[in-house]
């Protein structure tokens, strides 16, 4: 991508303020009934956009250069405010939601366990979950999706980064307390009732975390997952996480090393079935990378370009992280506009992604996009499938390792075309991760 950031100095944009807030809830009826719809008209209302959530005012930067603004100065466009004290109470103060104070420190220690020879490592977890995983279909079965690559992502996050084992009982209580404690917060943000079982999700949560934790320390204390790295980790002097940032740390862990990676997943396999000429292109690929039908292997990985760029344009199309929200620590100007302290932002990589100042016909899904000459030429701050600056996600080389491998797994084996019946999958709403609603495959054989 290109690096070269245009002049905030001699740039005018356009500042705007979107129309068709309703009293009391603002613009929310409108996010809430399709999200997709909403966001991807953002950049078409102007630069910076101004809209109402509930009693919140936040303003929406669609423009590459004022992206690279906010996400590079994390001191200023700080994780803050209300509505992170929210959803602190799900996750804790781990890395994903952690102010600039603390991050740098938490980074620091986590780093370690997510280099190359680490992943190494993890990938051989991978290949087994994603063998297992093919192999547990049968021809012409319907198949739901999200959970099946939900139960995937959980089982490899909690074998290889927690040393534990993650049967689909355990899987299902944790996405279920996770969907359910987000809607809660995500709701209480808009200081609308949490809803029924939004404590009793956030208890299950705590509670079997803690359970993690006590089996793994009871287990091995020298293992190689990286929950022995946290728990031998020091900082520069000399320090150990204290019990609740572990706990803080693997809560984030299982959060974002599962639903986000199964979404990627769920909507690329729904991608490829709408796309038939891609498919029948990355089974050529994997025919020639895999002619024995083997799981896809750590080694294979930079012999499969064209399904790591299938994987990078569903991400574009159906960014899992589709809203980023930021805090003003002091007054900044953005985009010709005085920010006052405490004012929200709301960074979405579903609006930069649908821009199509940025991307050219950005609703078609076309892989080449992602071909290097071609990603060369695009704005440096346009893409955020895994955020961007110095809060961009830590596993993302984990989690592009992951997809790649379960996706070359999967379709090496078979082949996913549309199931009979009435097709839902609009995203779900009020979640934190975009996800399709309700999304059925059937699987042939090939």
């Amino acid at each position: 991508m290109s690096s070269s950031p245009r002049d905030a100095a001699t740039t005018t944009y356009l500042r705007t303020s979107l129309p068709g807030a309703v009293p009391v809830l603002g613009h929310l009826p409108a996010l809430v009934r399709n999200p997709a719809a909403f966001l991807a008209g953002l950049p078409g209302r102007g630069d910076l956009v101004e809209i109402r959530l509930g009693p919140n005012r936040l303003v929406v930067p669609c423009h590459p250069e004022l992206l690279r603004q906010v996400y590079a100065d994390d001191r200023t466009f700080d994780k803050g405010g209300p509505i992170y004290q929210r959803f602190r109470r799900v996750l804790g103060n781990g890395l994903a939601t952690c102010a600039h104070a603390d991050h740098r420190r938490q980074r620091r220690m986590l780093q370690p366990e997510f280099r190359p020879e680490r992943l190494a490592g993890y990938a051989e977890v991978m290949t087994r979950e994603a063998e297992q995983l093919a192999g547990s279909w049968r021809h012409g079965e319907v198949v739901e999706v999200f959970p099946a690559c939900y139960r995937f992502t959980m089982r490899v996050v909690a074998r290889s980064l927690l040393g534990t084992e993650a049967p689909d009982a355990l899987a299902d209580r944790l996405q279920g307390a996770f969907e359910t404690a987000f809607a809660g917060a995500l709701r209480r943000v808009m200081l609308l009732p949490a809803g029924p079982g939004y404590r009793m999700a956030v208890r299950t949560l705590r509670r079997t975390v803690a359970e993690l934790v006590s089996d793994r320390r009871t287990r091995d204390p020298g293992g190689a997952d990286l929950l022995a790295g946290l728990l031998a980790a020091r900082d520069e002097d000399g320090t150990a996480l204290s019990e609740s940032e572990l706990h803080d740390q693997v809560v984030t862990l299982l959060l974002a090393g599962s639903e986000t990676t199964a979404s990627q997943l769920a909507w690329t396999l729904r991608l490829l079935v709408a796309h038939p000429r891609v498919l029948a292109a990355l089974h050529a690929e994997l025919d020639g990378v895999l002619p024995d039908r083997r799981p896809a292997r750590w080694a294979d990985l930079p012999l499969l370009p064209y399904t790591a760029r299938v994987l990078t344009e569903a991400l574009r199309l159906h960014p899992p992280g589709w809203v980023l929200l930021r805090t003003c620590s002091r007054e900044v100007e953005l985009g010709g506009r005085t920010l006052p302290r405490g004012a929200q932002v709301l960074l979405s990589p579903y609006v930069a992604h649908h821009n199509p100042r940025i991307f050219a016909d950005p609703g078609r899904f076309d892989p080449d996009r992602w071909l290097p000459e071609r990603a060369a030429a695009l704005p440096r701050w346009g893409f955020a499938g895994f955020a961007n600056g110095p809060r961009q996600c830590l596993g993302a080389d984990y989690a592009r390792a992951e997809a790649v491998i379960a996706l070359a797994t999967l379709l090496v084996r078979w082949r996913p075309t549309a199931a009979p019946g009435r097709a839902d999958d609009r995203p779900e709403r009020l979640t934190t991760v975009l996800r399709p609603h309700r999304l059925r495959l059937r699987m042939l054989r090939r």
